[in-house]
């Protein structure tokens, strides 16, 4: 007695959640950009008509889609390094911590000098005394003083920290492969799309100071590219694919299959 397993669902109502994957194109390297709250593929074409006369009128004879394309919306939340690299068109950097001295002049009660690094600690100014004739914001790199210093020429010693960090818009921008793993919570389905080749638009604003009860979020837009690299005759052409994963076929028998040596097992 031989019977195969199936299971199968009718259920065609969606509500999608998962998580969404960026890469370099072609390169496999997989990085999760963390909370995206919306993701939707918007596509595009361009069409021309020929015309005929029929009567005396024209009228449309036949149509032509003479482009296909699309684009690709998200909200990201995740502000990580990585992400604002992308976004900004950034380069990284980091810089080590050590020390420094720097030179300032004609310097008068109540002005406030700003340092050219951040985050700074054991400043040392000769023949002035700290919380008495300036005051420090270490964090900010900046120092106020509170009285005229003899002398119009100052050296300010200090320490500052190691920092990473992004340029703005100092890199050319580069293509990307997105892959989105969902699942369709209605019906606990997974849904897996990959897009090959996507550019990535300038952003118009990034929130700093927000006045809503809700986190901030960058809005972003990529545009779909065809990656030339594959060949548009194959089953999932050269834009990208949505797949869905079909259960494994269970195979189950009661010790009772004839075998005639006309098949294979795999075990």
């Amino acid at each position: 007695m031989l019977w195969l397993e199936f299971n199968m669902s009718e259920n065609e109502y969606y509500y999608g959640q998962g998580k969404v994957f960026l890469s370099p194109v072609n390169s496999g390297q997989w990085r999760w950009i963390g909370d995206v709250s919306s993701l939707k593929i918007n596509f595009e074409f361009e069409e021309q008509y020929s015309k005929r006369s029929i009567g005396g009128r024209l009228v449309n004879g036949k149509r032509f889609v003479t482009f296909n394309g699309g684009n690709i919306t998200a909200t990201w939340f995740n502000r990580s390094l990585e992400n604002l690299q992308l976004l900004l068109r950034g380069k990284f950097v980091t810089h080590q911590q050590s020390w420094t001295t720097e030179e300032f002049k004609n310097i008068k009660s109540g002005m406030t000098i700003s340092l050219k690094h951040q985050n700074i600690r054991d400043v040392f100014i000769e023949n002035l005394n700290e919380n008495i004739d300036y005051t420090v914001d270490c964090i900010a790199g900046s120092i106020q003083f509170l009285t005229n210093p003899k002398s119009q020429q100052l050296f300010v010693e200090y320490d500052y920290s190691g920092v990473s960090g992004i340029s703005i818009l100092n890199n050319e921008p580069n293509d990307f492969s997105l892959r989105y793993e969902g699942i369709n919570i209605i019906e606990q389905k997974q849904i897996n799309i990959e897009l090959y080749r996507l550019s990535l638009d300038p952003i118009e604003f990034i929130s700093c100071i927000d006045d809503k009860s809700e986190f901030s979020n960058v809005e972003t837009r990529l545009q779909l590219l065809p990656d030339l690299s594959k060949n548009p005759k194959s089953d999932f052409g050269q834009f990208g694919r949505i797949i869905q994963f079909n259960d494994f076929i269970n195979i189950l028998y009661d010790d009772g299959i004839a075998y005639d040596e006309k098949y294979q097992f795999a075990y």
